[in-house]
């Protein structure tokens, strides 16, 4: 395990993924990434850069995840280094009443990177499962 890792700051990347999902604001979004940031979003797609992958939450926010919100559970911070972490999670999706959408559940990989602003995500992928 690295030394000196803010397991507590770098957890915060999943609060602030939850947050910026649920509030439905490209504003969330441009906060939470690098400039530099890629996101797999499905195997088939990468999207690279912090205003492209903005771009792509604003346009699915817009659409069929528009009533949702999430959840997050199971989260895992495993330190690469003292500013740099990764943290892995399970998201659960909500109806626009709150229940949970059945057999939705997706485990979620966000690489957190620490700066002076604190900690923000330069990578991401989100997985489906298999069936």
């Amino acid at each position: 395990m690295a030394q000196d890792t803010d397991t507590a700051g770098a957890a915060s990347i999943v609060t602030a993924f939850v947050d910026a999902w649920n509030g439905h604001a490209r504003s969330g979004f441009d906060a939470l990434f690098t400039d530099a940031a890629f996101w797999v979003p499905v195997a088939e797609s990468r999207v690279l850069g912090r205003r492209a992958i903005v771009d792509d939450f604003d346009e699915i926010h817009t659409s069929w995840a528009a009533p949702t919100t999430v959840v997050a559970s199971d989260i895992e911070i495993v330190p690469i280094a003292s500013d740099v972490s990764v943290a892995l999670f399970h998201a659960r999706y909500l109806d626009e009443r709150g229940e949970l959408i059945p057999n939705v559940d997706r485990a979620m990989l966000l690489v957190g990177v620490r700066d002076a602003d604190g900690w923000k995500v330069a990578g991401g992928q989100v997985t489906k499962e298999s069936r």
